[in-house]
This record gives C-alpha cells, sequence and structure tokens, in this order.
C-alpha cells in the first residue's frame, strides 16, 4: 500500500484561529430533549420503529445483562458472544430510551433511561473481554483490575454514546435523579480521557499506520472531551493528539482512498474519520476543515465503488457479501455533501429510499448516526440514482470491480483482488474472484463468521477454514495453499478498460511457498460487456496460465452458493453457465455445511467448492474458465 504523507495534513489545518474558536462544553449532537418543537418532525414510521425497539431493548436487557459469569466464559474458552451480546442489550436499552425520551418526552422512557445509564456506570469496564489487555504490557487478566479500564473500541464508543446522551438528556435526568450528572462526567473522564491523555496503545499507530480502531475510537473521545472537558487548552490538547493519530491513519491509505479492511470495515474506518473531522470543525465554528485532506474526498466514493447490489457488496477480508447492519447512508449523504461529491450524494440518497432507518445492530456503538438520520426524515429528498462506477481500480489494494454500465445491478459485476496477504483482517486471498450475475452471486468469497479468540490469534487465524486460500475462487498449485504475509503477494498487477473489455491481470507466483513447485502463475480476469454485440453475449473469462520446475498438478478452486449441477461443457450455477475443460480438467463438487450463524444468515444451510483437477501432471498448463448467461 502507498503510503500518503505529503502536506497539508489534519494537523495543518488546526491553526491558532481554530484553536481560538474552541468554546469547551457548548457542543450537543442534537437540542435536549425539552426542546418538544425541536423533536417534533420525526418521521411516523421511524418514530413508531423506534418506540417498538425501545420496548424490546427494555425486556432483553432485564432479562440477559453483563454478569461476572459472562465476563469469566470468554476468559476461560474464548467464546466473546455471551457477554458482547450482554452488554449490548444494556447499551442499547440506555440508546433507545433516550431516543425515545426525545420524540415521545414522556417520563416513563426518563425512568428507563436513567436505570440503565446507573447500571453502566456500574459495569467493572466498559472494555470488552476480548479487549482487556493492558497496553504497557499486553498482559491480560482472568478479571479487569480494581479501577482500570482499557481504552478499547467499546471503552470509547460507550463513553461517546454516554457523553452525547448527557448532551441532550442529561438536564432531564437531573430534573428528578440530582447528582447523576456529575457521576456521568466523572466515569467519562476516569474510563476514557483519562487513559487517553496518559497511555500509549498499539492503535496510535507508532509503529505504522492503524486499523479502524484509530478513528472508531478517537471519533468517541472527541464526543467525551466536547461535553466533559471544561478547560479549552485541555480540549485543544485532546485534539492535537487525536488529529496526529488520524494523520497515522491517513497516512495508510492510498491516494485512491481504498480500504484494505474491505467495504465493511469502511463503516468503521472511513465513516468515523468523516465523524471525527465533522465533529473538530463544530467544535471550531467551521475553522477547521480536515476534508480537503487527501485522500478524504476519495475515501467517501470507496463504499459506492463496493456494491454490487441494493443489498450486497464485494466482500474481500472479513468483510461480508451483505451490507453491513452499521451502513448508514445517511452519514455518507452528509459525507459526500461535505466533499462536493454529488455522485456520492445522489447514491446515498437512492440507498436511503430502499433501506429504512435501523435501530438494530451496531445501535450504541452508531448512536450519534442514528440521532442524525432520525432527526431529518426528508434528508432523501432531492435527486438519487445509484452510482456504482462502470469500472473502478483501486491501485492502494489493487482492487478492480467492473460491471455492465454505471450504476448497473443487473449484469455481469466481477471484482478480482490483488496485493498482498497482510492486509488487516486478512485472508489468503491474492487473486480472489467474485461474479454475479443479475444480483445473484455466482462465484463468491465465503466472508468471515462469528468471531472468537482463535481469529484474532496468527497461530490459529489460518486454521479457520474461511481464512484459507483452499476455500477462496484462487489456484492451489500441486495443491499448496497460500501463505499469510506481505512477502506472499501478487506482482505486476495491472487493469485497463477500454468501454467493451475490462480486463484485470496479475502474476500469482509469489502469493506462495516454494513448495508449490512454481515456476510462474499468471491469472487473467476480464469483463466482455459485448456493449456492440447481444447482451446475451456478455461473459466473464478468468484465465490461469502457469508453469511448474517439475511436473506438477494443478488444481483451480471455483467457490459457489448454489450447488453447481453439471451439464453439457462445464456447470450450471444458478443463473450462470460455467464452461470447463472437462478434457484435462477433472470436476470434483463438494458441499459444505455452514455452522456459523453469521455465515448462515449470508449463505443459507451451506455453500460449495468446484475442484478443477488437472488430469496429468505437466510442467505447464493453463485453463480458461468462462462464465456466461445460462440459457433458460
Amino acid at each position: 500500500m502507498t503510503v500518503t504523507v505529503d502536506a497539508p495534513s489534519f494537523t495543518d489545518r488546526f491553526t491558532p484561529a481554530a484553536r481560538a474558536a474552541l468554546r469547551p462544553r457548548t457542543w450537543r449532537p442534537a437540542p435536549p430533549v425539552s426542546d418538544r418543537p425541536a423533536w417534533a418532525h420525526v418521521a411516523d414510521a421511524d418514530r413508531e420503529a423506534l418506540l417498538t425497539v425501545a420496548h424490546d431493548r427494555r425486556a432483553a436487557a432485564a432479562v440477559t445483562f453483563p454478569t461476572l459469569a459472562l465476563w469469566a466464559t470468554y476468559s476461560r474458552d474464548g467464546n466473546r458472544q455471551p457477554y458482547e451480546r450482554a452488554q449490548r442489550n444494556l447499551l442499547e436499552s440506555a440508546a433507545t430510551a433516550a431516543l425515545a425520551l426525545g420524540v415521545t418526552g414522556d417520563a416513563e422512557w426518563a425512568d428507563v433511561l436513567g436505570d440503565q445509564v446507573w447500571r453502566i456506570l456500574e459495569l467493572r469496564a466498559w472494555c470488552l473481554p476480548s479487549h482487556y489487555a493492558l497496553p504497557e504490557d499486553g498482559s491480560q487478566p482472568f478479571l479487569p483490575l480494581p479501577g482500570r479500564d482499557v481504552l478499547d473500541l467499546s471503552d470509547a464508543y460507550v463513553g461517546g454514546m454516554l457523553a452525547a446522551i448527557d448532551a441532550i438528556a442529561g438536564e432531564r435526568l437531573e430534573q428528578d435523579r440530582p447528582g447523576i450528572r456529575a457521576h456521568v462526567h466523572h466515569e467519562i473522564r476516569r474510563r476514557v480521557l483519562d487513559p487517553w491523555e496518559q497511555e500509549v496503545y498499539f492503535w496510535h499507530g507508532v509503529d505504522g499506520p492503524p486499523n479502524n480502531w484509530a478513528p472508531w475510537i478517537v471519533s468517541n473521545v472527541l464526543v467525551c472531551a466536547a461535553v466533559v472537558e471544561p478547560d479549552r487548552d485541555r480540549l485543544a490538547a485532546t485534539i492535537d493528539r487525536a488529529l496526529v493519530i488520524l494523520d497515522r491513519f491517513r497516512a495508510g491509505y492510498d491516494a485512491d482512498g481504498s480500504c484494505d479492511e474491505g467495504a465493511t470495515y469502511w463503516w468503521w474506518a472511513g465513516a468515523t474519520l468523516f465523524e471525527a473531522l465533522d465533529l473538530v470543525e463544530e467544535l471550531t465554528g467551521g475553522a477547521f476543515d480536515g476534508f480537503s485532506v487527501e485522500p478524504v474526498a476519495a475515501m467517501a466514493r470507496f463504499p459506492m465503488g463496493m456494491q454490487i447490489g441494493a443489498a450486497t457488496q464485494v466482500n474481500h477480508s472479513d468483510g461480508s457479501p451483505a451490507l453491513a447492519e452499521n451502513a448508514n447512508w445517511n452519514l455518507l449523504a452528509r459525507f459526500g455533501e461535505r466533499v462536493d461529491d454529488d455522485r456520492v450524494v445522489r447514491h446515498a440518497r437512492w440507498m436511503g429510499r430502499q433501506h429504512a432507518l435501523r435501530f438494530d445492530g451496531q445501535l450504541a456503538a452508531l448512536f450519534r448516526r442514528t440521532l442524525a438520520e432520525l432527526r431529518d426524515p426528508s434528508w432523501t429528498d432531492g435527486p438519487a440514482e445509484p452510482g456504482m462506477p462502470a469500472s473502478l481500480w483501486l491501485p492502494g489494494t489493487e482492487v478492480a470491480v467492473a460491471r455492465a454500465h454505471d450504476g448497473a445491478t443487473d449484469g455481469f459485476v466481477l471484482a478480482v483482488k490483488g496485493g498482498h496477504n497482510d492486509v488487516s483482517h486478512n485472508h489468503n486471498d491474492a487473486g480472489g474472484v467474485i461474479v454475479s450475475l443479475d444480483g445473484e452471486p455466482v462465484l463468491i468469497d465465503v466472508g468471515v463468521g462469528v468471531y472468537r479468540r482463535e481469529t484474532f490469534m496468527p497461530e490459529h487465524r489460518y486454521g479457520i477454514w474461511t481464512m484459507r486460500s483452499a476455500w477462496h475462487t484462487v489456484p492451489l498449485p500441486n495443491g499448496v495453499e497460500q501463505h499469510e504475509g506481505a512477502a506472499f503477494r501478487a506482482t505486476d498487477t495491472v487493469f485497463e478498460d477500454d468501454g467493451d473489455v475490462a480486463s484485470w491481470s496479475a502474476d500469482l507466483t509469489a502469493a506462495y511457498p516454494a513448495t508449490g513447485g512454481l515456476r510462474s502463475l499468471h491469472r487473467t480476469a476480464t469483463l466482455d460487456r459485448a456493449v456492440s454485440r447481444d447482451r446475451a453475449a456478455a461473459r466473464v473469462v478468468v484465465r490461469d496460465t502457469w508453469t511448474f520446475a517439475e511436473p506438477g498438478t494443478m488444481t483451480l478452486v471455483l467457490m459457489t452458493r448454489d450447488e453447481p449441477v453439471p451439464v453439457d461443457g462445464g456447470l450450471r450455477v444458478g443463473p450462470a453457465h460455467l464452461s470447463v475443460d472437462i478434457d484435462r480438467f477433472a470436476v470434483h463438487v463438494e458441499r459444505r455445511d455452514v455452522d456459523d450463524a453469521k455465515l448462515e444468515r449470508v449463505w443459507g444451510p451451506a455453500v460449495h467448492r468446484v475442484r478443477l483437477v488437472a488430469r496429468h501432471a505437466s510442467t505447464d498448463g493453463e485453463h480458461a474458465l468462462t462464465v456466461t448467461r445460462a440459457t433458460p
């Protein structure tokens, strides 16, 4: 990945004039809940949906809430889900109660909110068990140390949520619970702002560009400081520190704005960078402008370019082929407006018209996003249209996406990934191919299942089948898989598009260890749009050519959702026909039952792997897989 370090930087933009404009403890994400006219314009459908979710979360939090036993479950066996689910119930009950108080003004919700805030304040840690590692030595105590929180993602967004709630509902809570705001501010200071000022964490990026943790945590720390910090110099110091970390984060991006963590994680990475920059701009009365710093404007275009259809996306790395729960099109529209990109704005409106405001998923972690969209019911008004480009080439990650035409949700979509096998949330998938037809998956990237301790342990991660190249649409020379690490990569990657044909090509030799016996391995993937011919003639071709040092056997893997059915000349997969050289390659189809809840929601009960195995060992070979529209 190319590192972008040229001036101007975020720190450069925090000028003396911007510092002088700071007014501590005056910022609110929305008017106070006591301002009833300001809360009167919520859409009826959103109001009804919110109240339904608020009642549901209140009931769930009464049944399953954070306990010692649930924390210990992770410490004993690495199961993250029980504690995280229980904590989420509590946080989302508080978040929805605050929003319900805003839209109704009913004292009932003030009672619920006060109780849930108090329970959050009483937790021994806001940090998640899986993240509770002391920054000074990396040690992970079985239980949190007394009085010691760790500034992880959860600690930060719990603080950010409470600070935002305090800004809009703190005065209302204080009426019947005198002193509760002092407790909220004290805990935010102790758990978030003190560690922020005093400790150094891996996500600061001192040893290299940080990942999505940096902007996600920083954006919430800034909310905490905006609400709690009364001293202007100390607030300015927090912004100074934040912008240094965000500049390091920015430095990990190529000029194309591509996110190596994939489209799912953009909503934690690029989206929270927007929130951080937007907040600093608000705190300085517009004197700070971080949006003109490269490659921020390019980052705003990334999720649009990765979409396949209105509900699906390209999903390399730990991404999901389904749109993320935390995707918020109101935020993307605001991002597009801020960088003067009308195509992004129109696309976001188009998506917003098809996706109602969501209150599930990561509500607590996205409290400000949800609040902003809830209070802006007419944000989708204006021109709207799908903005996915006919072709997109991202040299920073060596990802290419090609489709039938601009904004197409029908026809073929081809996505190919080069790069290396040491990206954040890496899978060993250099050269991986994704193909869809009319929005239906043909060749897939399975994605990632429910996270557990082993997911983030290098010695175990690549034992998980979804991370291995054996379960991606890539070659296996002599049955050998790719290895993880930056040295295992695609080289000489090129993308071209003349309007009729879009073509990606790369040398994949270096992606494999020497045990593969390769001298060379080249892959080319093309989308022939057949612009000047019959639409039915459009096709995708994936061509592999290779040489071995000694006679060897090549296996080519094809991953599919639908069961491949043998037909003349190859296989039928869903709406597509796959032409296979059956004379030179044996076709083996395997069903892999899906026993992971996250994967099952996307793919159903099973996925399938096709292995095309060369019938004879040879020092060289080639194969061209042609994907066309199947005959009805």
